[in-house]
């Protein structure tokens, strides 16, 4: 598993497009910290904060739904999977092994990207909350974590490279783009008090919407949310928040794996 997660770090580090992403996203963050340049600074949720959250989560999942799908797909299609199956290596380890090379490439080029722009936002003077920093930071973190999670499964599933991208951005789209129009018509044809809890139910089978949302009311600023909300602010405001994120963030991954290994067994048998 270890040759796996550097031989998959390698690889990712030595594409042009990797460096790509580095320059995107010092150019975004660098352009939306100049925003609040003649503001008294940036340290709750605001316009820009809004602003921010909402690039993240247009780019972010679509960029590693992407990148997690093809480095299955491209195994896949060139035939390089066929020849790992003669080695000794387990399809669960095999998994695990691209997924720790993928996270670990993607959160050092973003970290990278974060602290330049950090460092452009200090030196015009820019006033930054470390806290309001560290909670943008972790977002985008936890985001990378899932989606290239995501990501690896729907290339089990694909047989070619354009079916991984069309899978890809098809789940980038019902997520993202049109998940509050959906939700609102399937809430429109259910009985009023069948509301609430359904709203919660979707809130967990989306992990975008949830890290969304836990981020806002560890701002403080869950009373945007609405009346319906009130319950999960509360939770998210307790003691226990942290410890509800990372079991979501362990189920989570354990779900999405468990079917990588289904998939791609059935797949090797065939």
């Amino acid at each position: 598993m270890r040759n796996l997660w550097f031989s998959e770090w390698k690889t990712m580090t030595r594409q042009r497009s990797y460096y790509t992403f580095l320059i995107l996203w010092v150019m975004v963050f660098s352009l939306l910290f100049l925003l609040e340049r003649n503001n008294d600074g940036i340290s709750s949720f605001t316009n820009v904060t809004g602003t921010i959250v909402n690039i993240l989560l247009y780019l972010l999942p679509l960029f590693m739904l992407i990148i997690g799908s093809f480095s299955i797909t491209n195994e896949i299609e060139s035939g390089q999977w066929h020849l790992l199956c003669t080695y000794p290596v387990s399809i669960p380890a095999y998994l695990f092994g691209k997924f720790l090379g993928l996270v670990t490439a993607q959160s050092a080029v973003f970290t990278f990207s974060f602290g330049i722009s950090m460092a452009i936002g200090l030196l015009t003077e820019i006033q930054l909350s470390v806290p309001w920093l560290l909670g943008i930071y972790l977002f985008s973190l936890l985001l990378i974590y899932v989606f290239l999670i995501l990501g690896i499964f729907l290339g089990t599933l694909a047989k070619t490279r354009w079916k991984s991208l069309t899978m890809s951005v098809a789940v980038w789209f019902f997520l993202i783009m049109i998940w509050p129009t959906a939700l609102i018509s399937l809430l429109g044809l259910v009985p009023y008090p069948m509301i609430d809890p359904l709203m919660k139910v979707a809130m967990v089978l989306n992990p975008a919407e949830f890290l969304r949302v836990f981020l806002i009311i560890q701002w403080d600023s869950g009373a945007i949310f609405g009346q319906s909300y009130d319950s999960i602010v509360h939770l998210f405001q307790s003691g226990t928040s942290w410890i509800i994120l990372i079991v979501y963030m362990i189920v989570y991954l354990l779900l999405h794996f468990s079917l990588a290994i289904l998939f791609l067994r059935r797949r090797s048998v065939l």
